[in-house]
């Protein structure tokens, strides 16, 4: 009976506006309040497949329901249901791949997948600015740079879009942390709202024209971001030109109803009884113009004119996302350090230490949890290679593995994070004879370290962002007992997002951050350890020598408080120096820099050149592989401004590429454009462009530019 109810309501037919007597206008108000209220979450079928909520069908004029899914790995569906999709390596990893067109093909497979299980509108993806690297949902999330997470937000949001689905961006705005998500108010100065937390949606409006946004759980400035006209409204559609429809975060705290409707809201989520009945008294005593409704539900109609394609559920060829995920792992891995190791000679026998050899993490938990079919582990594609992995490390950790997770799940010691995702299983400490038996009969060592976080709940400092001293036992012990041998270890990161290093970088020889990278993780990190691939991916975010160096440290619930600063309210007392803004202007030694990452070939610039138009400045760089390995090269160009009588970085992105694939000897011309308007700052309520002279900075590597340009800049129209 279940699945026949969802059959209808995905085939229920879609007849636009046009072919209904008078459209909206011949709505009686309390219709058009169900049209603009999520369906009920108690009317849906318990088999819900994983959908996280549904519009209300209103066949009688032409409106249909539309299936809306998390998340922003992959579809999102039950994990008891039959069917399984794609999980992708997470937006970290995309962000890491500084490829536009890469974030395209993710978007498109996604796209893809959705349509064929019926949905009609993804919940993704997530584009908030990664403040700081405790809050929970930064795996969700693209970069510290509002350039890089608009830009390539926006090829993703056009991949989905291809397939008459459509992208949902969130969470809009200032979602930088998850204590106290709902209430906490984000106190954060003009400037800094305009050129960093509103900056990225605001390219990936402009860019990709997204249908529908999703507004934030938060208060921004002592105001409940979904009850902001000037946000919402004036901002988003009047300045921007959005075009599509705003719905809310899904429902945990009240808010004034015929605010949220008059501010820009077209869609309530997931649905309560008592909004319908809100709006209609809203209407009926003026509270709310009608005329609001109205703007909100012709804007429904516009969604299901978009994405409202009747589709019946299918099965989508998932051989398609597996190829996309598996390019895009391996694309978005960061090689951090290699002092001769890499990449392996491929044979011979190998020792896996630390869980995540065996029980990878493939997505984050809550919301952007995906189940596939299967997880490739590290491990076994080692030994599927024909790399033989130690046989008592393998019996030893992968009886661990199951154990564990019984004894979680039987004995309830941890409650599974939201109900969606998978426990997270601590690392086993190890006998040092053990490791010393290894150490002796393995031709060198891979140790994986993992992380997992959830939206609801930020990370914490201890056993968290620094290692626990288990982990800390198993890299220093696993380090002395192979180099003893003469062996080589390297560690591989499959983490949710920065994790201090600095304190123990030089004791492996080589060190590969892979973030969650998805389904195909395990033959990713094959391909990237043994050269078969060739590492390209560059961090999106800087890893400080220690999270009390972030200019947010302690303006960030790292804590836990439950009342007062950081809880009831967030000072954003950084302003506009975010990352690696501050790192740079303040001259803060870092650990790895923002767009850092080591490759198993060298390149070359040249040829600089900048032209000037009348709207862009437009830079273009021969890049040449100087090395023995074909591979990609990421380009930035950071720009450092005049002052203007206002406080600048001392350099922000303002554009980058990707080559293609460069063998030895080869080169390309990279060509990039600068929008003149990017340079401008934000103050005395309007943009503002220096005049004078601006230097261009150019590689991926914020830190440590490889050549340089400078152009003078009069006016700006």
């Amino acid at each position: 009976m279940n699945r026949i109810l969802v059959a209808i309501l995905l085939l229920l037919p879609l007849r636009l506006a046009s072919e209904v007597p008078h459209g909206v206008k011949s709505m009686s108000v309390e219709d058009k309040a169900r049209a603009v209220v999520g369906l009920q979450r108690k009317l849906f079928p318990p088999t819900n497949n994983g959908i996280a909520g549904r519009t209300a069908p209103l066949p009688q004029y032409g409106l249909p329901t539309l299936a809306l899914a998390d998340g922003t790995a992959g579809v999102r569906l039950s994990r008891t249901a039959p069917e399984r999709s794609t999980a992708f390596p997470d937006n970290n990893a995309l962000a890491s791949s500084w490829d536009s067109s890469l974030a395209w093909e993710a978007g498109d497979a996604v796209g893809y997948e959705a349509f064929g299980y019926g949905v009609g509108v993804m919940l993704a993806p997530g584009i908030n600015i990664i403040r700081n690297p405790l809050c929970g949902r930064d795996f969700e999330y693209f970069s510290e740079d509002p350039l890089l997470a608009g830009r390539l937000a926006a090829a993703y949001v056009r991949g989905i879009q291809g397939h008459s689905v459509a992208a949902c961006p969130k969470h809009f705005t200032c979602n930088n942390q998850e204590t106290n998500r709902g209430r906490v108010d984000a106190r954060v100065d003009e400037r800094a709202f305009r050129e960093i937390y509103l900056k990225c949606f605001e390219i990936c409006v402009r860019e990709s024209h997204p249908w529908a946004l999703m507004s934030s759980y938060n208060q921004v400035n002592g105001t409940p971001a979904q009850e902001q006209y000037d946000i919402l409204t004036g901002l988003l559609r009047d300045e921007w030109g959005f075009d599509g429809i705003v719905m809310t975060d899904w429902s945990i705290v009240e808010h004034n109803t015929a605010a949220q409707i008059h501010a820009g809201n077209e869609l309530l989520m997931p649905g309560l009884d008592r909004q319908i009945d809100d709006i209609v008294e809203a209407v009926r005593s003026g509270v709310l113009p009608e005329e609001d409704l109205d703007k909100a539900v012709e804007r429904l109609f516009s969604l299901a004119s978009r994405a409202g394609t009747p589709r019946e559920p299918g099965h989508p060829d998932l051989a398609r996302g597996a190829a996309v995920s598996r390019k895009a792992a391996t694309e978005g891995a960061v090689l951090l350090q290699n002092n001769g190791m890499l990449p392996l000679t491929e044979g011979g026998s190998a020792a896996f230490f630390g869980v995540r050899s065996y029980d990878l993490i493939a997505t984050g938990a809550g919301s952007g949890y995906v189940k596939p079919a299967y997880i490739s582990q590290i491990y076994s594609a080692f030994k599927d290679a024909g790399v033989q992995p130690d046989a008592e490390l393998e019996e030893l950790y992968l009886k661990y593995v199951a154990f564990t997770e019984a004894d979680i799940r039987i004995n309830e010691k941890v409650k599974i994070h939201l109900g969606i995702g998978l426990p997270f299983i601590p690392e086993m400490p190890l006998s040092r004879t053990l490791i010393d038996k290894a150490a002796e009969r393995d031709d060198y060592a891979v140790v994986a370290l993992g992380r997992s976080a959830g939206e609801g709940v930020d990370r914490s400092l201890k056993d968290d962002y620094y290692l626990s001293e288990t982990e800390k036992d198993l890299v220093s012990g696993v380090c002395e007992a192979f180099h003893a041998k003469g062996k080589k270890v390297v560690v591989v990161l499959n983490i949710c997002g920065v994790i201090e290093t600095s304190s123990w970088k030089d004791l492996p020889d080589a060190i590969l951050n892979v973030w969650f990278p998805g389904q195909e993780g395990g033959v990713a990190v094959l391909d990237l350890l043994t050269g078969r691939a060739n590492p390209s991916g560059r961090l999106p975010m800087t890893f400080a020598n220690d999270y009390f160096d972030y200019p947010s440290a302690r303006d960030f619930p790292y804590d836990h408080p439950t009342e007062g600063r950081n809880y009831d309210y967030t000072d954003y007392t950084e302003g506009i120096y975010v990352g690696y803004r501050h790192f740079c202007t303040r001259d803060v030694p870092v650990c790895w820099p923002f767009g850092y990452g080591l490759s198993y070939t060298s390149f070359s610039y040249s040829g600089v050149k900048v032209k000037k138009g009348k709207t862009a400045l437009t830079v273009s760089v021969t890049v040449k592989n100087d090395g023995g390995r074909s591979g990609k090269e990421a380009v930035g160009v950071y720009v450092s401004a005049p002052s203007g009588g206002l406080s600048k970085p001392a350099m922000e992105l303002k554009a980058f590429a990707k080559t293609g694939e460069l063998a030895p000897g080869a080169s390309e011309v990279v060509t990039m454009e600068i929008p003149l308007s990017s340079l401008s700052s934000f103050s005395g309520g309007k943009w503002v462009t220096a005049k004078g002279e601006y230097t261009l900075h150019i590689g991926a590597d914020a830190s440590n530019p490889v050549a340089q340009a400078k152009v003078s800049i009069k006016s700006v129209k």
